[in-house]
């Protein structure tokens, strides 16, 4: 202790030595404390009733009276040592961030990736989170909380991304970075598909939650309408700057779960695209287009999904030739009608692709579907939307379980977790479900309270039905042996391109199917 707090320490001691010799002289006499403003008055009954104290008990009393003093602060030595502890508590973010310099480079453009080899992960990626993989021969994503799994690779300017995905979470929340830093996520382009609760789809600049492009346009607008400009240039108007945060968004794709797509891309110049399954979805022309030296990395994420990659490519592009247009998808044949019983042959034909060829086979002349686990044999031609569609159906198990799909988008299958809730693309149709106890017309999704329910036991084991769908817009009817059953009116019809398949379905029950008929109304 220093020689000054010693003296302070001896000064308050002497203070209250001599404050407690006074205390004890005053009631010696009968008296009371000169300064009675700190000492209120007790009333009388209780004056009288206690007695005075002692000079003994009031030298007792300032002997246990100890002064506060301030503590003394940490020596050299112990900042010192709070230092190295908390250094050594971030060595990891201090390392990338201020000791690592430029993330490593290890792997050269192309490269192309099947993730066959569970060591690619450590070998060919990073990251700074996140549990990533390889489970049988697919990268794993499994809720990495935004933690991109980086490649070891620089990006060239131009250059086209190629991979397939699935999430196996309702929540959906696909994400790929491009053009990163290769340790902040959002440093680049974020592509995210399904995000938000999959309620919204986002390619954006720099962050997620920035200005949306219209936005931007607006502002321009205004900005070209004061200063006289001749147009609402977003450059010219001093809008869009290099370092401007922008997005572009969708909410009309949201995921499906356990649905493969096939993501592609590309940047030429200022334009970056993005396609899924081989149709444009979302682009954004960056007049100061992120590249080079800490932005230049490939970094596929995800959030609270579980997302599995595979088929990585990444290919260097030629800017000087201009992004074409995508090809045109093979023509199919126009909706119409459409008749199969499924007799005289071994196979299931050219008509017909089956999502898990192992659940499905032809049998006595009909169609048979066990162990499906929500994996459709889907029909290739297309159907209309205002349709008529009959068949044959039945099963010796008393379980029941009989389902189908229709409306759908012809190739979406269940690959996920057999303990989560898979999402239809089209309107699902399960007769006697859940042990034979329910039967609905579902909107893609079977545990929804939007359902047409009718609850008890419907299928007797053995016996053959007749089933009717038809469909009048946004109303659909289900008949069984001619007599009404269900029907669902969809406030928002499923309809185009992407919902005019049909396919036959099941998930543990051994099915039969027969004499198929698809018409038109």
């Amino acid at each position: 202790m220093g020689q000054a707090k010693r003296k302070e320490k001896a000064k308050a001691e002497g203070l209250a030595r001599k404050r407690a010799k006074a205390v004890a002289a005053q009631q010696a006499d009968g008296g009371t404390p000169q300064n009675s403003a700190e000492a209120p008055a007790q009333p009388p009954s209780e004056a009288a009733s206690t007695p005075p104290a002692t000079a003994a008990e009031a030298t007792a009393a300032a002997a246990t009276f100890t002064p506060w003093v301030k503590p003394e602060g940490l020596s050299r030595r112990g900042w010192a040592v709070l230092a190295v502890v908390l250094v050594l508590s971030q060595f990891p973010l201090l390392h990338y961030t201020l000791l690592r310099g430029e993330p490593e480079v290890t792997v050269q453009v192309p490269y192309q990736q099947d993730f066959s080899d569970p060591s690619v992960v450590d070998r060919d990626f990073y990251s700074l989170g996140g549990y990533w993989r390889v489970v049988n021969g697919q990268l794993l994503a499994p809720q990495v909380k935004n933690n991109p799994l980086w490649l070891k690779a620089r990006l060239p300017a131009d250059v086209a991304v190629e991979f397939d995905v699935r999430s196996e979470f309702p929540e959906g929340d696909i994400r790929v970075e491009l053009f990163g830093d290769g340790t902040d996520p959002g440093s680049g382009y974020t592509l995210v598909h399904g995000g938000w609760n999959n309620t919204l789809s986002v390619l954006s600049r720099k962050d997620i939650n920035a200005p949306s492009l219209k936005q931007l346009q607006q502002k321009a607008s205004l900005a070209a309408e004061r200063l006289k400009l001749p147009n609402a240039d977003l450059v010219t108007t001093g809008v869009f700057k290099a370092d401007t945060r922008v997005r572009v968004e969708s909410t009309t794709f949201p995921v499906q779960v356990g649905r493969s797509y096939h993501w592609r891309i590309e940047r030429r110049g200022t334009l970056l695209r993005w396609s899924i399954d081989g149709q444009p979805f979302l682009e954004l022309t960056d007049p100061f287009p992120l590249q080079g030296p800490g932005q230049d990395r490939l970094g596929l994420s995800g959030a609270e999904s579980q997302i599995f990659f595979d088929n990585l490519r990444v290919l260097p592009v030629d800017a000087s030739v201009p992004l074409a247009p995508l090809p045109a998808p093979a023509p199919t044949p126009p909706p119409g009608p459409f008749s199969d019983s499924f007799d005289e042959r071994q196979t299931l034909g050219d008509d017909w692709v089956a999502t898990d060829p192992s659940a499905v086979k032809l049998e006595n002349g009909a169609l048979v579907v066990q162990t499906a686990h929500n994996r459709p044999v889907w029909l290739k031609r297309p159907i209309p939307t205002d349709a008529t569609i009959e068949f044959d159906a039945w099963t010796n198990d008393p379980g029941g379980d009989i389902k189908v799909e229709a409306w759908g988008d012809g190739r979406s299958f269940y690959a996920g977790d057999l303990r989560m809730q898979y999402t239809a693309s089209g309107y699902v149709f399960i007769f006697g479900g859940w042990r034979n106890t329910q039967s609905v017309i579902a909107r893609q999704t079977e545990h929804t309270p939007d359902r047409a329910v009718r609850d008890g036991r419907a299928v007797e084991p053995g016996k053959r039905y007749h089933f009717t769908l038809t469909r009048r817009g946004a109303t659909i009817e289900w008949l069984i042996d001619g007599e009404p059953f269900l029907s669902l009116r969809d406030p928002s019809p499923l309809e185009g391109p992407r919902n005019q398949y049909f396919g036959f379905s099941g998930w543990e029950t051994k099915v039969y199917f027969d004499n198929l008929k698809i018409r038109p109304l």
